[in-house]
């Protein structure tokens, strides 16, 4: 017993097989998460927690600010000399105590465009000869000469800034600051 199909069943038949094949095609599998009933997408779509992604950066700044500590600046020393002025004796004891605990340098400001290096050597060895004092041996090579990490005023920016604070000011940063 043979069967005959009419032209028009089979090309209704191909019509219908076609659409099914390009409706699976175009709107894909659909199996997203399925095993928890959700169709939002896989897991790492997911937005992070709430400070998950902040919390790096700010501990990374936290860990910058810890290491500024650590440097001793121009203005530390009396003069152009390798004397410790009274606030950098309190400096240089705080730095004492942390020492064990960070792995940071202690970093002697540099001299501007390294113009005075012996007066840097001699500022690096009294650093050296004040922590031995307090214990503290064989820091040759944590001890170094380099440049601040952050830049310092000019006089010009310092006046500024100091006569936007006398004036309430504040540097013009918003916030409630009130207009005279």
């Amino acid at each position: 017993m043979t069967t005959q199909f009419s032209r028009a069943t089979v090309a209704r038949s191909l019509t219908t097989f076609g659409l099914i094949v390009m409706t699976l095609s175009l709107s894909g599998c659909l199996h997203h998460n399925t095993r928890r009933g959700s169709r939002m997408g896989p897991e790492v779509d997911r937005p992070f927690v709430l400070g998950q992604v902040t919390d790096t950066f700010w501990e990374t700044q936290q860990t910058n600010a810890e290491a500024a500590d650590f440097v001793f600046h121009d203005h530390e020393f009396v003069g152009n000399t390798a004397v410790l002025s009274p606030a950098a004796k309190r400096h240089i004891e705080s730095v004492a105590l942390r020492l064990g605990q960070v792995p940071f340098p202690i970093v002697i400001e540099q001299s501007r465009f390294n113009a005075k290096p012996d007066l840097d050597r001699e500022r690096r060895r009294a650093i050296l000869e004040h922590l031995g004092r307090m214990g503290k041996l064989n820091l040759h090579r944590r001890v170094i000469v380099a440049p601040s990490f952050a830049q310092g005023f000019s006089a010009i920016e310092g006046e500024r800034s100091y006569q936007g604070i006398i004036s309430g000011n504040n540097g013009g940063g918003g916030g409630n600051s009130s207009i005279r």
